[in-house]
């Protein structure tokens, strides 16, 4: 009688499930919401959201396109419309959006957050968080477009429900020190903690203020070696690895969680892994790096820059948190090109949308909170089985985690009658290989690099 293995895979392998901590895997639905074509905002990066009152979101982009897609070749023209963007995602229907900007302006002068009508400074959007009747968004201003000097900190102020604003105003101290990169509201003491960056020759270590949520334009505290403090002498980093430009941190259950990346200086091929600690205080340290993602999708052959990995934790779903991050192309000029490198000619050129779109990954809460990754088991299911000789073996292989397969096929005692390695793309696979030409039982073994692998006994006949 033909036994399908899959059952017996799934009996062989039950306990590990149980125990077993699951891994970070790509969230396509997220994703695909922000691959619009047409009617405002369709690509761009940076990705901050922020949750309303009424179940709405503000969505934070940086450089970003306006621009309708050619949906014939899903591509854009090289050269981006404005330099600071915000939607507003539905309440209900998460697939729909709405693109705030300036219409009575053009060029980059359509981004809502500026000082006049035609400022030549730049804003570039950081955090924020609603509280009563407005909501509050950092703003990092620089001396003009191109990201010159820093300016400071400034916060644009919300009225809320109808998101005019009604201000953007200088805050916190003036100092090189970057803050707003992500926001923490504790309403039962009535604190926002404000983290933020200093850079450190070419890294940037993570600092924290906190001010009262009502008015982040009162007083600032900050984290030092002494304790808090309204004088930034001492100023204490609040852990010992470096972050990202962009992190997150976010409270579960009594612990407090960073997430960041890998630093790629904005090189394809870096900034790959994202990564977590953890700390029961929000003023750290925090410890126990785990590496939650590595992106491993490439564009014609070649990996992307990889960038602002951002944490969306109003979005958790089924205990697993949101998390986005960014890809993006740039032009190497001399062969062989390590980029894709799309816009050689900027002006007729054009790039695929999608490699300048965010991207979003699912993240089980207890692969943050567990002490070590734990790898989750793959499912095989193999049909026939028993089977003829010199037939068809039909693999379905799930949990491959996009990583590539080494399958391999050998006698009882050892004996290695055939390797083949398989490369792997994210969901599942279906191999076919051919049995033995000999009558037996046979051990095939099924692995990978983030997967527990599987062992199962194989029967032919003639």
């Amino acid at each position: 009688m033909k036994l399908k293995l899959f059952l017996f895979l799934t009996l062989q392998i039950s306990c590990l499930v149980i125990v077993a901590q699951q891994p970070a895997y790509f969230d396509s639905t997220f994703t695909n919401y922000f691959r619009r074509n047409s009617g405002g905002w369709t690509a761009g990066d940076a990705t901050i959201s922020i949750p309303l009152p009424d179940q709405r979101v503000i969505w934070l982009f940086g450089d970003s396109y306006l621009a309708d897609v050619d949906t014939t070749n899903n591509t854009l023209p090289c050269l981006f419309q404005v330099r600071n963007c915000m939607m507003v995602q539905d309440s209900s229907d998460r697939s729909r959006f709405k693109t705030i900007i300036d219409s009575t302006q053009t060029g980059v002068n359509q981004t809502p957050f500026k000082l006049k009508p035609n400022d030549t400074t730049l804003f570039w959007p950081g955090h924020g968080y609603a509280w009563g009747n407005n909501v509050y968004i950092f703003q990092e201003r620089y001396s003009n477009s191109n990201m010159g000097a820093y300016y400071g900190e400034y916060i644009a102020v919300l009225h809320l429900p109808d998101l005019h604003m009604t201000g953007l105003y200088p805050a916190g101290p003036k100092t090189d020190n970057i803050f707003g990169r992500t926001v923490l509201v504790d309403s039962v003491n009535n604190w926002v903690y404000i983290y933020g960056n200093r850079l450190n020759w070419i890294v940037w270590e993570p600092i924290v203020a906190r001010c009262r949520p009502d008015n982040p334009f009162g007083s600032w505290e900050f984290y030092t070696e002494t304790g808090w403090s309204t004088s930034l002498v001492q100023l204490k980093k609040i852990m010992e690895d470096p972050v990202s430009p962009s992190f997150s941190i976010i409270r579960r259950q009594g612990k407090y969680y960073l997430i960041t990346q890998e630093n790629g200086y904005l090189e394809c091929g870096l900034g790959r892994q994202i990564y977590s600690y953890d700390s029961d205080s929000p003023t750290g340290p925090f410890l126990h790096k785990k590496t939650l993602y590595t992106e491993e999708s490439t564009y014609n052959g070649n990996y992307l820059l990889t960038y602002n990995s951002q944490a969306h934790p109003y979005f958790t779903e089924n205990d697993e948190l949101l998390i986005s991050y960014n890809v993006n192309d740039k032009v190497d000029s001399v062969l062989p090109y390590t980029c894709p490198s799309q816009c050689l000619n900027i002006w007729n050129d054009r790039l695929n949308a999608d490699t300048y779109r965010p991207k979003f990954i699912r993240v089980p809460m207890e692969l943050l909170a567990g002490q070590q990754e734990i790898k989750r088991p793959l499912k095989v299911a193999v049909n026939p089985n028993p089977l003829s000789t010199g037939a068809p073996i039909n693999l379905d292989i799930r949990n491959t985690g996009g990583k590539d397969l080494l399958i391999s096929l050998s006698t009882t005692t050892g004996q290695v009658i055939f390797e083949k390695s398989s490369r792997s793309i994210p969901g599942d696979q279906h191999l076919t290989l051919s049995a033995p030409s000999s009558p037996g039982a046979y051990l095939l073994r099924v692995s990978s690099r983030e997967n527990l692998p599987v062992v199962a006994k194989l029967i032919v006949i003639r």
